[in-house]
């Protein structure tokens, strides 16, 4: 089971990685991940190793946000060169589930 995501950034290119994220859309949130979680697991395609990110938020279920923000996101658009998208024009992911909290994240373009 695989759905697309997008990049996202709160406006402000940090070279630490802070501030980025993925957008998941409501419906998919909805479909491929459980209010009861506190986290997901995340295996970002090139990444020497998983990361955790927070689904324990309010603003991660509403219908405007629904990121998850991590700086280790943030690190791994960098070193893909996707970290600068033209405003309204994010770069999009695939994720892959593969397992319960678990899933694969590529880059598609």
């Amino acid at each position: 089971m695989t759905f697309i995501a997008k990049t996202w950034n709160n406006s402000h290119y940090h070279a630490s990685g802070a501030g980025y994220g993925l957008k998941i859309s409501f419906d998919d949130r909805e479909r491929f991940f459980n209010r009861d979680w506190q986290s997901v697991i995340l295996h970002l395609s090139g990444y020497p190793r998983p990361i955790e990110a927070n689904v324990a938020k309010a603003s991660f279920w509403n219908r405007t946000c629904g990121e998850l923000i991590k700086k280790d996101i943030g690190i791994w658009l960098q070193r893909n060169n996707r970290a600068r998208w033209d405003n309204g024009h994010p770069y999009e992911v695939k994720f892959t589930v593969v397992g319960e909290r678990e899933f694969n994240v590529e880059l598609i373009n």
